[in-house]
């Protein structure tokens, strides 16, 4: 299920907002330890409909943003919290929710297009900072592959023949987005992916998102 949150930004919001968005989800949900600690078995989007300038982002029209996870409790907590407290940090405030069913997908192979960067960390040698893999990198579609799975058996779901890739057709285009989560740097992909399985292992990616860290904010797939 899809929660779709529309926003009204009273100012200018700085570019490292994803830290407001984490606290919100957390919020909402209660401050629910196994969402704060465990595998992030849910995704969200970055905010739509700004114009970045000197400083910040700006919302005129407001802003979009989506969140997304197998667990229809989950959303209905987050609808719950919203009703509690519309206001996020950085004077950002909901004037309104919808939610969405998942789509009916078909086996095989889907198409998506991401509504916010998808990370890759790669550990070379313990103790050290880890690379973060573009879209092309021999090992990124390996890793993006092996999340899903991994996510799957932590839903209790088969993840047999389940895969992720970049789409070829993209990777010569791809962009390079790099962003900053409280005091990380990080360098993400806007890239369109490939994810392949069985219709609930494609419809499990549509909701829990691609790559790493999709619990800050990555990874969110449309």
């Amino acid at each position: 299920m899809r929660l779709h949150l529309y926003l009204s930004a009273s100012q200018s919001i700085p570019f490292d907002y994803l830290p407001a968005l984490k606290s919100a989800f957390h919020r909402w949900t209660g401050h629910n330890e196994a969402l704060h600690t465990g595998l992030s078995l849910y995704s969200y989007s970055w905010l739509h409909g700004g114009r970045a300038g000197r400083g910040g982002i700006r919302f005129a029209e407001g802003a979009s943003w989506f969140i997304s996870a197998p667990d229809d409790t989950l959303i209905h907590e987050l609808v719950g919290g919203v009703v509690r407290a519309p206001t996020l940090d950085l004077c950002l405030t909901v004037r309104d929710v919808r939610m969405q069913r998942s789509p009916e997908f078909a086996a095989g192979e889907q198409p998506f297009r991401v509504a916010s960067p998808v990370f890759i960390k790669h550990e070379v040698e313990k103790g050290k900072p880890a690379d973060h893999l573009p879209p092309g990198h021999e090992l990124a579609d390996e890793l993006l592959t092996a999340t899903l799975r991994h996510k799957l058996r932590q839903a209790g779901l088969d993840d047999v023949g389940a895969a992720v890739r970049f789409d070829p057709a993209h990777i010569a285009t791809a962009k390079s987005k790099l962003f900053q989560y409280k005091q990380v740097q990080c360098r993400g992909s806007i890239c369109p992916v490939l994810v392949s399985g069985s219709a609930a292992q494609i419809q499990f990616a549509w909701e829990v998102g691609v790559g790493h860290s999709t619990g800050i904010g990555c990874g969110a797939l449309v």
